[in-house]
């Protein structure tokens, strides 16, 4: 499935070990529920995103996500919830709705995904002109059903159908007080949601990872040359978050040692070893002249 995804999308770069593979198949369960939808706790870099889209693309679901920019204000954020609700209830389209605490902007953000997952709408998001075209699609399938034609019947089948179609997925950091801060002022953010908790990677992620990455060193060396590099930048990654916990029931400051972390020490071991191949190379092409 990651295959096809990466040949009709951008291609993602993941290393799907155990703990991927069960956080795929618990997003996909909610997905595949009417009115599934999912909070992602972990820190940047635990795959959230990717996981998602991947769980998306396995249940034939679209993915819709804001792209936010420097000029990104309320009024492009009203209308890409219009855009997206249609999907859903005008379109009859099974869509993702992927949003990320770091595309918080405004804090009225989140009382709208708030309202969108405790009642299906955002108060005041539709004006009559955009009512007009959902209302035509809405009388056929009333018409169909034998029901009467009125106005609340109208917008109370699309705010079904949005319910039905629509699958929020929230990623949250749980760090720091604005987690907890958000989640009193929003509870629907947690009842109306199912939590699925990205733990750090495990010794077995972190290796699985990094002989991935690591791929083309390996045909450079000896296996157990490049196994003990595996094992290594595993070793670096685990004791550096010991000592974090420490530093923090010492000093009482936090020291963040993410996914994210440990893919650039992977880059800069990566670095290391090329220098100092190029290095090697050089000299013994140097005594061979």
């Amino acid at each position: 499935q990651q295959t096809d995804y990466n040949e009709q999308h951008l291609p993602m770069s993941l290393v799907l070990f155990e703990d991927a593979l069960g956080h795929v198949c618990r997003i996909s369960r909610v997905l595949r529920q009417p009115s599934g939808n999912a909070l992602l706790l972990g820190v940047g870099g635990s795959g959230r995103q990717s996981l998602t889209r991947l769980a998306a693309f396995i249940a034939d679901f679209n993915v819709f996500q804001i792209e936010i920019t420097k000029n990104y204000r309320t009024i492009e954020w009203r209308e890409d919830l219009k855009t997206v609700l249609k999907m859903a209830g005008y379109e009859q389209q099974q869509v993702v709705f992927l949003f990320v605490d770091t595309q918080i902007a405004d804090e009225i953000f989140l009382e709208n995904v708030n309202n969108i997952l405790s009642s299906g709408e955002v108060p005041n998001l539709f004006e009559e002109s955009d009512l007009g075209t959902i209302f035509e699609k809405m009388t056929q399938i009333l018409t169909q059903k034998g029901q009467a034609v009125t106005k609340t019947a109208l917008y109370a089948q699309f705010i079904s159908l949005v319910k039905k179609n629509l699958h929020v997925v929230m990623c949250m950091s749980p760090l720091g007080s604005e987690y907890t801060d958000r989640i009193r002022q929003f509870p629907s953010l947690i009842n109306n949601t199912t939590t699925d908790w990205f733990s750090p990677w495990p010794p077995s992620a972190l290796k699985a990872v990094a002989r991935t990455l690591m791929s083309d060193q390996a045909d450079t060396m000896e296996e157990t040359v490049f196994a003990s590099i595996v094992d290594i930048c595993g070793a670096m990654h685990s004791s550096v978050r010991e000592k974090s916990t420490v530093f923090l029931e010492e000093r009482r400051r936090h020291n963040y040692v993410t996914p994210t972390s440990y893919l650039e020490l992977i880059s800069v071991i990566k670095l290391v070893l090329k220098q100092q191949t190029d290095r090697v190379n050089t000299r013994r092409n140097q005594l061979s002249n």
